[in-house]
């Protein structure tokens, strides 16, 4: 089955005030004016996948679970539709650290990461898949053209560190920029790309291919040099106060200890701009430009996950000739986000929306791209608690209804919360996790109450004014 077995975006996680080290990932500058002075990430992991090709029909995940049998067999398979498509993305993250002081914030993190996309498979490659190429004779003896097909997989290593600082305050408007570098350590990758593939599958036995021209790579061998690939995120973000003034310094004696809080604040980024480098003495890759070849015993052909690209190695002549500029480099999946954020109950409940654009890798490069989605967010957050209730378009077209929870350090999550119970057809599955150490307040801020600590009536009331406003 074509299907890979991570969260989406965990959205319900990513924009609360009192979790920088999940909101840097979408934004560094969103580091600033955290509600924690100190954000320490022990652990965090989570999976998601989804596709519009293979589902399990009319049950929950619950349900595929217990049963703990997932052949294909189990599965129902789509039909009638252009081009299909299966995206899959897991991450670990350890050890982080998000500090806000003033205006100033830094960060550290490291995890691992993976992404799987394939796009553009056609109806009969579909069919293909589903009955197998040898047993399908409804599509013996056929001419078929596919064309456009991408398939990506790369998994890697993180080091990012990032800053933040707030550039300019001026009444009650505050603006805010960051940046993160991240040194890439390459894990594994392949590659497929098909401009355009005419065949004809004229039995069990022989394939026909009347013109053939793609590209593939493959690395299997993790690699953990200071060479391996490098990336940015880049992001801005505008803040309106309810009341502020100059002199705010968030988390910091310098401004009294005192929480300001926002009316809302908008913001932009740019996130995975960059690539992953393989040692190219381990990287296995093919350019074909075949014509009128016959195939045979294709059904016996066979390779390890780090030979694929040179199954039909044999045919072409000049192998080494594509057109993929590097092929032991993959682009990282690089995405343009906007951010926008309301408070509406001051300091308890607000309401967030995200646009994620994937952009694709060139077309004389391999990388996999970053799921399109957008996702409206409310959600009430305190000190000790936080509840959203993500409502998300996977590639502008699926909708799913998440739920994320933090119990104080505690975070559990998913962006697929009916596939868990509702009976449906299930075309995917989503859940994450994170635990962490929070300091809420500077050391040097004492054990004096600043506005907004949590106490009875600790939100809904009216909010300071700054003596240079009143």
């Amino acid at each position: 089955m074509l299907i890979p077995t991570q969260a989406q975006e965990t959205y319900g996680a990513l924009n609360t005030n009192f979790s920088p080290t999940n909101s840097v990932h979408i934004n560094p500058s969103s580091m600033l004016d955290a509600k924690t002075w100190l954000d320490i990430h022990v652990v965090g992991a989570g999976a998601y996948i989804n596709n519009d090709f293979a589902y399990g029909e009319k049950t929950t995940l619950i349900r595929l679970l217990r049963e703990r049998d997932f052949s294909q067999e189990n599965f129902e398979f789509q039909t009638g539709t252009a081009n299909y498509h299966a995206y899959n993305r897991n991450f670990v993250q350890v050890l982080s650290g998000v500090w806000s002081q003033g205006d100033h914030a830094a960060g550290l993190s490291f995890g691992a990461y993976s992404y799987t996309d394939a796009r553009r498979i056609d109806e009969p490659m579909g069919r293909f898949i589903e009955n197998g190429i040898t047993q399908y004779t409804a599509q013996h003896l056929t001419d078929y053209q596919m064309r456009r097909f991408r398939a990506n997989s790369l998994a890697y290593g993180e080091a990012k560190i990032s800053y933040a600082y707030t550039f300019h305050k001026r009444r009650r408007n505050m603006f805010m920029g960051g940046i993160s570098y991240k040194k890439i350590f390459p894990l594994a990758g392949g590659a497929a790309s098909i401009r355009n593939l005419e065949y004809n599958v004229y039995n069990d036995t022989v394939l026909h291919i009347d013109d053939f021209t793609g590209d593939a790579m493959a690395n299997v061998q993790p690699e953990f040099s200071m060479k391996g690939g490098w990336g940015f995120d880049l992001g801005f973000t505008y803040q309106r106060m309810y009341s502020g003034c100059e002199s705010y310094y968030p988390n910091s004696r310098k401004g009294g200890c005192t929480n300001l809080f926002y009316k809302y604040k908008i913001a932009v980024s740019i996130n995975d701009l960059g690539y992953a480098k393989f040692n190219p003495d381990n990287v296995s890759y093919v350019g074909y430009n075949l014509s009128n070849v016959d195939i045979l015993n294709y059904a016996d052909l066979t390779a390890e996950a780090a030979t694929f690209p040179e199954v039909l190695a044999a045919q072409e002549a000049t192998p080494n000739d594509g057109e993929i500029r590097d092929p032991n480099r993959m682009s990282l999946p690089t995405s343009i986000s906007i951010q926008y954020d309301r408070n509406i109950l001051p300091h308890f409940f607000y309401v967030n929306a995200t646009l994620i654009h994937g952009i694709p890798p060139t077309k004389g490069a391999f990388g996999p791209r970053r799921a399109h989605s957008l996702a409206v967010t409310p959600r009430i957050e305190t000190k000790w608690f936080d509840a959203a209730l993500p409502i998300s378009l996977y590639e502008y077209q699926k909708l799913q209804l998440g739920l994320s929870l933090r119990f104080y350090v505690l975070t559990i999550g998913t962006d697929k919360l009916l596939n868990f119970f509702v009976p449906s057809d299930i075309y995917g599955a989503d859940f994450y996790f994170h635990l962490k150490v929070p300091l809420f307040r500077n050391p040097k801020c004492g054990n004096s109450r600043a506005f907004g600590s949590d106490r009875k009536g600790g939100f809904g009331k009216s909010f300071p004014k700054c003596d240079a406003y009143r």
